[in-house]
């Protein structure tokens, strides 16, 4: 029996993706900053399904907070042997309109916490041998994201790191994924300012529902795919007509995708 850390496990796709590891008899270490959401979920995977799980209460905002999550699992006496960086925002808007604050937030949860956690759990797994490490980035990684562009561009970084990385560890036993869904329906959009209120982008790009998207990507998951794959033939014709087509027009076409309402 494996043991997955999983980051972003209280709604969306991390939710949904828990359930699919549980139900396959790993044990879960549960990583989120609401306290509730987090121990209700906990009970429930383990009572349903009988495996062991740890919730971790941690705010991946806080720049020290790779180390808590580090800390709390060696106090534990647990080995990670898939680690699944699926935490993540977006902001919606012109980006010279938005808080400074809350950009800096969002590197720091999508970038920062994620390089950080790669980096303390990935070198336990070169020593032993083993381990997956699965990152959660998007098929927004290969476009310019015109009124999401730190969240597009964060996504863009992600999968350079994690193809990169998955080369650097692969002599040693330890595999790397980067996951690139498309749009899903979860709370993402409503907690960016981009759903059906604020954007045209739900309406231009119809979402599929969090549980049908794990259910995809645990079936690659459980290949033990590595360097990166999109998820879903729509979205993986969408990047592949990018090649053709100009950065410049590309973040047009975003632009009136994502456009204002």
């Amino acid at each position: 029996m494996k043991t997955v850390l999983l980051t972003g496990c209280t709604s969306g796709i991390g939710k949904a993706l828990s359930k699919e590891f549980a139900s396959d008899n790993h044990n879960l270490i549960l990583v989120a900053r609401n306290k509730d959401k987090v121990l209700e979920l906990s009970k429930e995977l383990s009572k349903k399904y009988g495996i062991c799980t740890y919730p971790i209460l941690c705010d991946l905002r806080e720049q020290d907070a790779y180390q808590q999550i580090y800390c709390q699992v060696e106090e534990l006496n647990l080995v990670v042997d898939i680690l699944v960086n699926a935490a993540g925002f977006g902001i919606y808007g012109e980006f010279v309109d938005s808080d400074p604050v809350l950009q800096q937030e969002l590197l720091q949860v999508n970038m920062s916490s994620l390089l950080c956690l790669c980096n303390l759990f990935g070198l336990q797994m070169k020593k032993r041998g083993r381990g997956y490490i699965i990152n959660f980035s998007s098929i927004s990684g290969f476009f310019p994201g015109t009124y999401m562009s730190s969240y597009y561009a964060s996504k863009a970084f992600i999968l350079s790191y994690s193809i990169s990385l998955a080369r650097e560890l692969k002599p040693f036993g330890v595999k790397v994924l980067a996951l690139c869904p498309g749009v899903i329906d979860t709370p993402f959009y409503n907690k960016a300012k981009a759903d059906k209120r604020h954007s045209y982008l739900l309406y231009r790009m119809p979402p599929i529902s969090a549980s049908k998207f794990a259910e995809k990507a645990y079936k690659t998951i459980k290949k033990e795919k590595i360097y990166y794959k999109i998820i879903g033939i729509k979205n993986k014709i969408l990047v592949f007509l990018s090649i053709f087509v100009p950065k410049r027009v590309l973040a047009a076409i975003l632009s009136w995708i994502q456009a204002k309402k």
